[in-house]
């Protein structure tokens, strides 16, 4: 039987759960015989994060070299033991086990998995130096409290968390010297200053104590975290269609691997675009309630994504309106070329003193045939389902350009 989460391991996940979302969060999933796995595990294919939590206490026996290789064997050594184990036991597994024994998501192909080994290191009161690379069987990512809280509040996706990993490992598997008078937050600042990535024109690398601060401090970041407001309403409406997929509510939409495909590319999506999404959804569903519009598509080009937003009256059927949804994701697929991935969100229009259901549709088509093409024209001309597209360009600023 699973041990309960510890405080610490609650920590982790608290942080985990709001960065990534409960449908790819797994609180100390099971291996073999039932034992505990990992602490934390993260699936979202391709990616698999694994985390490993220890919170050792810092001794003092009056010799601190001895106590700091006491806590590092122990904080460290025993997370890198238990995120190589972990990694051995994916590999020979089909699906994630959850802590209760039930079943979870697919584990991604051997092909395509990318694994990302992190161990959080609580307990060191940020006295002793944090070792991190290859412990001897791939390259261990090592966070403290602080650094682990900056980096996921500061990088609270899928994807920007892991190119920040990537990134990381690739510059130390570079060779290039990197000397270290800060931490690792000051790492993460050097690294988005650079444009999220870090400079291959240099040998050495000096990384100092204040980086991270003085990001902060800068107008432009500010200007960035206030536009990125919006970016969370995409974070809220994957949850809710997330919870909606675990308890099965979603009657008459496609079934559980389809959902996942579809909240998946949704969540791979990294927070700039989600803030791109999210306003746009929130400026839909205010069309919506006025009856102005029912219907809207928004294409990302980063992602070779297409989304189609479906707001019907409250009582219409779910059946119609999920019919008219794949309808709809079919008609921009063709209408849209370069996106073989169509994304369909079906909802009531808002009204204050009632409740919403969420439908979701997912489309992947690879090829355009003539006769998908007739197709299409039937049903604009039948449904006058986008028939007469408006199309709007929009430019968005990351950081946007404070006026004053």
């Amino acid at each position: 039987m699973n041990k309960p989460i510890n405080d610490s391991e609650e920590f982790v996940y608290q942080v985990c759960h709001k960065s990534f979302l409960s449908l790819w969060s797994y609180a100390n999933p099971r291996g073999k015989n039932s034992k505990e796995l990992c602490d934390i595990l993260i699936v979202c294919e391709p990616d698999i994060i694994i985390i490993s939590v220890k919170d050792i206490k810092l001794t003092d026996s009056g010799n601190i070299e001895v106590d700091w290789q006491r806590w590092l064997r122990k904080a460290i050594e025993g997370s890198v033991d238990q995120i190589y184990g972990a990694e051995k036991r994916i590999k020979l597994t089909s699906h994630v086990i959850r802590s209760d024994g039930s079943q979870g998501l697919p584990f991604p192909s051997s092909d395509v998995q990318r694994v990302h080994r992190v161990a959080v290191a609580l307990g060191g009161d940020d006295k002793v130096p944090i070792q991190f690379g290859n412990f001897g069987k791939g390259f261990v990512h090592v966070f403290d409290r602080v650094s682990f809280e900056t980096i996921l509040r500061e990088l609270d996706t899928t994807t920007d968390f892991v190119q920040y990993l990537i990134e990381k490992e690739d510059l130390y598997a570079s060779g290039k010297q990197t000397v270290f008078d800060g931490y690792e937050e000051d790492l993460l600042g050097y690294y988005i200053h650079n444009g999220r990535s870090y400079p291959d024109n240099f040998d050495v690398i000096v990384v100092g104590n204040n980086i991270w601060n003085e990001i902060i401090k800068k107008p432009e970041y500010k200007a960035k975290k206030e536009a990125d407001r919006d970016s969370y309403i995409w974070d809220r409406l994957l949850e809710n269609i997330s919870k909606d997929v675990l308890n099965n509510n979603l009657e008459f939409g496609p079934d559980l691997n389809q959902s996942e495909l579809a909240l998946r590319a949704m969540a791979r999506e990294p927070r700039f675009a989600r803030r791109i999404l999210g306003k746009f959804f929130k400026d839909f569903m205010n069309l919506a309630a006025q009856r102005r519009i029912e219907s809207r598509t928004l294409t990302l080009p980063e992602s070779n994504i297409a989304y189609v937003f479906l707001a019907k009256p409250h009582g219409e059927d779910r059946q119609y309106r999920v019919s008219e949804l794949g309808g709809r994701c079919f008609v921009v697929r063709g209408l849209q070329q370069n996106c073989k991935t169509v994304i369909g969100i079906g909802t009531e229009q808002y009204e204050p003193s009632k409740g919403s259901s969420f439908d979701i549709f997912y489309l992947h088509q690879e090829t355009w045939t003539a006769e998908d093409q007739k197709q299409l024209q039937y049903v604009q001309k039948e449904f006058g389902w986008f028939a007469s597209p408006q199309q709007k360009a929009v430019h968005e600023d990351e950081y946007p350009i404070n006026s004053r």
